[in-house]
């Protein structure tokens, strides 16, 4: 995760270089069209990867799924190092997105079936802040080397991680689904550090044999009302992150900055961002499953918007001409403190919740579904918001993401489900109830996704 974090932080100090030119003598220059592109065509691909990360955690299983994902990390790095034309740029993007995309629906899968119900929301919440911690990294790093030092720098995200990860156990579940308890059972000791696991063996079993007595379609997905309401709330939460504008900050961090004529160099502003966005992950992290899941989703979202909402009054103003000489403070404040909420909830809660929601049948479904969702989302406000912003006014994004922010916290009140301190069964059984088997019951056998029981 940290390795996806450094993808994703890589555009806001490499752009710039990328539009004005490396003094570093790189061949490859960009106008704000091309530069726009790099960062789409890098959340775009990302959905290819969910789909086939979706085919493959169930074949080969969740480790060796995302151990895969080292593969075309290491190849968009060395893609970017030796490039000397726009399309090598523009297919090394493409194939991290795919790295990406696959590591975003495994990665939340594995995490949320190897932990204990009492620390599962600390764990969840760990993939953001490695994922933080990454950005921080190309954040801090990025504005003092070249395009090609930096590439050749971040080469390091996916080689520690097969030398840390090839040495844990694969998700118990993996092998129940297999029909290998003895293997679940060592998967358990080796995780737990103990040997008396038989009994949360026989939970896990009893679970995923329950599961798995269901098709894994689309059907099963969408018209078994527990199903149907984990996916509206994965959606939902993560449409309100993506929507709140933590692409347009994260990708566009600096040129926004620049954009702002304020008196500390844009360079200093990214770098702080980042470690104010580590922070505060880091914070949600620790807190998470003492103050639950639906409180911290709605204080973020309604903090995203006043933070959003402040940028946007900023710009308004000098889009409008009016003297903003002593409130030039305002959108670097702005940002700062939309990272700090964001942080607090968007940005770690919808990867907890998509592995704590989805049934076992239709985990791989729902969260390949929900990931590809939120990457088209993302690749329209990544596409979108220099459009936006050239035509309309960098107000005009801003005042959307405050809208949206808002929006998203009213529907966290009324509707998403509290996961706090709850067993995956647990969860299960609160958004099936009683009516599970008769809903069953009545829905007839369809077609599988794809040849593979997903």
């Amino acid at each position: 995760m940290m390795s996806v974090g450094m993808f994703l932080g890589w555009a806001s100090p490499s752009l710039p270089l990328l539009l004005n030119g490396d003094n570093d003598g790189y061949p490859v220059r960009l106008n704000m069209e091309e530069a726009s592109w790099v960062v789409s065509l890098f959340i775009l691909a990302s959905c290819v990867g969910c789909v086939i990360s979706a085919l493959m955690v169930n074949i080969i299983g969740r480790k060796y799924t995302m151990l895969f994902t080292a593969v075309p990390s290491v190849i968009s790095w060395l893609m970017i190092v030796f490039a000397t034309t726009l399309w090598e740029i523009h297919v090394s993007r493409f194939i991290s997105g795919i790295a990406v995309g696959i590591v975003f629906t495994a990665t939340p899968m594995y995490s949320g079936e190897i932990s204990p119900a009492d620390v599962r929301g600390i764990v969840g919440s760990m993939l953001s802040v490695a994922v933080n911690l990454g950005i921080s990294i190309e954040f801090m790093i990025g504005p003092f080397l070249s395009v090609r030092n930096l590439a050749l720098v971040s080469l390091a995200g996916p080689c520690l991680f097969v030398i840390t990860f090839i040495w844990l156990p694969e998700s118990p579940y993996y092998f129940i689904r297999r029909d290998d308890k003895q293997k679940a059972i060592n998967s358990l000791v080796q995780l737990r550090g103990k040997k008396d696991v038989y009994k949360e063996a026989d939970s896990i079993e009893q679970s995923v044999k329950a599961d798995l007595a269901n098709k894994a379609s689309f059907r099963e997905l969408l018209f078994i009302p527990g199903n149907r309401r984990a996916l509206a709330t994965v959606l939902s939460v993560g449409l309100i992150q993506q929507l709140s504008g933590n692409q347009a900050v994260l990708q566009y961090a600096q040129i926004i900055f620049d954009q702002a004529n304020g008196n500390v160099e844009s360079k200093y502003l990214t770098m702080i961002l980042g470690a104010v966005q580590l922070i505060c992950t880091v914070v949600c992290m620790m807190i998470t499953d003492r103050s639950g899941r639906k409180l911290l989703l709605m204080v973020s979202a309604i903090g995203s918007a006043c933070s959003t909402a402040m940028v946007a009054a900023y710009f308004h103003l000098q889009y409008n001409h009016a003297d903003i000489s002593n409130i030039t403070w305002l959108p670097a404040t702005g940002v700062i403190l939309y990272v700090i909420m964001y942080g607090l909830g968007l940005a770690v809660l919808p990867l907890t919740m998509a592995s704590e929601l989805f049934s076992t049948n239709v985990k791989a479904l729902g969260t390949m579904s929900c990931i590809m969702v939120f990457n088209i989302v993302a690749f329209g406000v990544a596409k979108l918001y220099p459009v936006i912003s050239e035509s309309a006014g960098v107000q005009t994004p801003f005042w959307i993401f405050t809208a949206c922010s808002l929006v998203g916290a009213v529907f966290t009140y009324f509707y998403v489900l509290e996961t706090k301190g709850k067993t995956l069964e647990q969860i299960q059984e609160e958004l099936h109830g009683s009516s599970k088997q008769k809903v069953k019951n009545e829905i007839h056998p369809s077609v599988d996704f794809g040849s593979t029981h997903i």
